[in-house]
């Protein structure tokens, strides 16, 4: 996919104190891509895929993009992900798991994993908070969550 606009996300700009917190689902709209190329996140933007202002908010949340970013490498590598409880104090490690089923570029895999590994723990220990379980069962509550949405769409389309 060709983006037209590229952008690092190295500038923050004033981004309003109301601006939504879970605004990483526009990362997902079409043209809208996100890269890590020699160390430096980029966000290429189609035209009219994001307003100004999510662009702006994007560009001022660039740790949790790139933890985003990190999520999905790790997912689309076919790695299963799980949250361990740190050895060295409070918190946890993100733990990749499995063996990856696509061809991984595992040097810059790993440069985003030590640059975005404490962005994307925040972020999968937000959502373990707003779905109410335990950081430690996110791997067996992530694939009940998938098989209950599939569900769902074979009953939708079933009706």
């Amino acid at each position: 996919m060709s983006v037209r606009r590229h952008q690092a996300l190295d500038p923050v700009p004033v981004i309003k104190t109301e601006s939504p917190p879970y605004f990483l689902h526009w990362l997902n709209r079409p043209g809208v891509k996100v890269v890590w190329e020699n160390g430096k996140l980029r966000l290429g933007v189609k035209p009219g895929a994001l307003t100004a202002e999510e662009v702006a908010i994007l560009l001022g949340h660039k740790e949790k993009v790139g933890g985003w970013l990190l999520l999905h490498k790790l997912w689309d590598a076919g790695y299963s992900i799980r949250l361990q409880p740190s050895e060295y104090g409070p918190g946890y490690v993100l733990m990749p798991t499995g063996t990856p089923t696509q061809r991984v570029d595992f040097p810059a895999l790993f440069e985003l994993y030590d640059t975005f590994h404490d962005s994307a723990v925040a972020l999968l220990l937000d959502a373990c908070r707003l779905l109410k379980i335990d950081p430690v069962d996110w791997p067996k509550a992530a694939e009940r969550f998938v098989r209950e949405a599939i569900l769902h769409v074979q009953e939708r389309d079933f009706a």
